[in-house]
C-alpha cells in the first residue's frame, strides 16, 4: 500500500445554501404530468411523512414537519397540497400554485379535529372522482398492485374512484428514467453544498480523534449547514467491527480499535471507516498482513468503480469492473456497489450484475462500496458523492455555476494527479475529501495513493 503524506487542498465551499427557483418546480410538474399521461393516470397522489419526503419535496419544495402530507395532481391541471394542523401555516410560500387543503386526520394525536378531520372529502376537493385511474407515489417501487402508503388512503382513493390505485413510485425513482435521477444545475448546486458539509464534518471528526474521547463528543463535529438530515448520524468504535448503523454513544476511542463514521444530509453522505492508529507499519507487518491485503484490494475495487464511470456506460459494466477488481477470497459486497443520491440517501441503484441501464448525465451517484470481510474483523470503508455531466451539462455548469464548476474541476485534478485515480471527463466530485482514504485514522495527513 502506497501511503503518502498529503495535504488535502482547500477546495472551497458555497457561501450560502443554493435555492431551487420556482421555474424549476414548474418545469418539473410539466414533466410529471407528461409521465402521468404516458402511464395512463388521471391523478397522482404523492404521499410523504418526515422520513419519506423526497418525492413531495421534488414536486413542491415542501417537506412535512411532524405530520404526514399528500400532494394531489390531476392530469387536467389541478394541484392540491393536503396538510395537517402544524403544516398548514408553513406552506404559504410554495414555489408552485396549489390549493392548500387542511386535513386534520394528518395531525398529531390529541390535536383539534373539529374543522376538517376526514381525508375523504378533502380528496374530493382535490379533484378525485369516479372513473379516475390513480397512482400513488410513496417511497418504494413494488409491484403495481402493492402499495406501501397507509392503507386508509388507498381505501379512500378506491372508494372515490371506483378502482384501486397503482404504485407510481417508478415515475420518480426508477433507476433508468425516474425523474429524480436527472438533476438540474440548480439541484446539483444544492447537492454540492450538502457534500461540502458532510465531507468537512467527517474530516473534522477524524482530526478531533484521540484515544479516550467518547463517540458522542466526536459527533459534535457534525455540521449540517442548516439542511435536514437524510439519515441518522453514525459514529461507533470497538475492538471488533462496530455496527456501522450505530448512533454516537458512550464508547471511548482506543488506539488499535476500529472506528466508523458517517454523516448524511439532504443530497449527500460521507463515510470513512478504519483503524485508530497513526503508524502505517501496522498494516505491513505481522498479523496485520490480512488487513493490509483486504484494505489495498478494497481501495483497488473503489478505483475500478470510479474508472469505469462515464455517461452512457451501462451500470452493469461498472459493476463488472468493480467485481473483477475484488479478491473474492477476502470480502463480498454488503449492498450494490453504488447508488443514486437525492434528498433521500438512497433513491435506487442501477448497479447489479448484467444491468443494461445506461448512466445518465445529470445523475448524482454515491460511491457506496461496503466490504464484508471473509477473514475476520477488518474495517475499511469510504463513501463520497459525485455527479455525471456530459459536455453539454459541463458547459452549462461552467456558465451558470462557475464557482461550483471550478471546485469540481479542482477536485478532479486532485484525484487524478495526486491520488492516482483514472476518471472520465464526465465525473465531477462533489465533496471536499474526494476519494481520499486515511489508513491511519489518527493522522489525516497520511493518505492512500496508487
Amino acid at each position: 500500500m502506497n501511503i503518502s503524506k498529503i495535504s488535502i487542498p482547500e477546495f472551497g465551499v458555497p457561501r450560502e445554501i443554493p435555492l431551487i427557483p420556482a421555474t424549476v418546480y414548474a418545469a418539473r410538474l410539466v414533466q410529471v404530468r407528461a409521465r402521468m399521461r404516458a402511464a395512463g393516470l388521471d391523478c397522482l397522489l404523492v404521499y410523504a411523512d418526515r422520513e419519506h419526503s423526497a418525492n413531495i419535496s421534488y414536486c413542491t419544495g415542501f417537506d412535512p414537519r411532524f405530520e404526514e402530507a399528500l400532494f394531489v395532481l390531476t392530469a387536467e391541471g389541478q394541484a392540491s397540497l393536503c396538510v395537517g394542523n402544524e403544516c398548514v401555516n408553513v406552506v404559504s410560500e410554495l414555489p408552485i400554485p396549489a390549493d392548500i387543503l387542511l386535513c386534520q386526520e394528518f395531525s398529531l394525536m390529541g390535536q383539534d379535529r373539529s374543522i376538517s378531520w376526514d381525508l375523504k372529502p378533502v380528496l374530493g376537493k382535490a379533484g378525485l372522482r369516479a372513473g379516475m385511474r390513480c397512482g400513488i407515489a410513496g417511497w418504494k417501487s413494488l409491484r403495481a398492485d402493492r402499495l406501501e402508503t397507509p392503507s386508509y388512503i388507498v381505501e379512500l382513493v378506491t372508494e372515490l374512484c371506483g378502482s384501486r390505485p397503482v404504485n407510481a413510485n417508478d415515475l420518480f425513482m426508477h433507476p433508468r428514467d425516474g425523474l429524480r435521477i436527472h438533476n438540474e444545475p440548480e439541484q446539483i448546486a444544492f447537492f454540492e453544498y450538502a457534500a461540502t458539509r458532510t465531507s468537512a464534518s467527517v474530516l473534522n471528526v477524524l482530526k478531533a480523534l484521540e484515544p479516550g474521547k467518547r463517540c458522542f463528543e466526536l459527533a459534535r463535529q457534525f455540521d449540517d449547514g442548516g439542511l435536514p438530515h437524510s439519515c441518522h448520524p453514525m459514529l461507533a468504535c470497538g475492538k471488533t467491527i462496530p455496527n456501522g448503523m450505530a448512533s454516537p454513544g458512550n464508547g471511548k476511542v482506543q488506539k488499535g480499535q476500529y472506528l466508523t463514521c458517517a454523516f448524511g444530509i439532504w443530497g449527500a453522505l460521507t463515510c470513512r471507516a478504519g483503524v485508530v492508529t497513526s503508524d502505517p507499519s501496522e498494516f505491513i507487518s505481522g498479523k496485520k498482513q490480512e488487513a493490509f491485503k483486504l484494505i489495498e484490494n478494497y481501495l483497488a475495487a473503489v478505483r475500478a468503480w470510479y474508472g469505469a464511470l462515464d455517461v452512457g456506460v451501462s451500470a452493469g459494466e461498472v459493476w463488472a469492473a468493480t467485481d473483477s477488481a475484488r479478491d473474492k477470497s477476502l470480502y463480498t459486497f454488503c449492498v450494490n456497489p453504488g447508488h443514486y443520491l437525492h434528498l433521500d440517501e438512497w433513491v435506487s441503484s442501477p448497479f447489479w450484475k448484467g444491468s443494461d441501464i445506461p448512466l445518465a448525465s445529470g445523475s448524482v451517484l454515491q460511491a457506496d462500496i461496503i466490504p464484508v470481510s471473509l477473514k475476520g474483523p477488518i474495517s475499511v470503508n469510504m463513501e463520497d458523492g459525485l455527479m455525471l455531466a456530459d459536455a453539454s451539462l459541463r458547459a452549462e455548469l461552467e456558465k451558470s455555476q462557475p464557482a461550483l464548476y471550478r471546485r469540481c474541476q479542482a477536485r478532479r485534478q486532485f484525484m487524478i494527479e495526486v491520488l492516482g485515480y483514472r476518471l472520465s471527463e464526465s465525473v465531477l466530485p462533489l465533496g471536499n475529501i474526494p476519494g481520499a482514504y486515511f489508513p491511519c485514522l489518527l493522522d489525516t495527513s497520511l493518505v492512500y495513493c496508487k
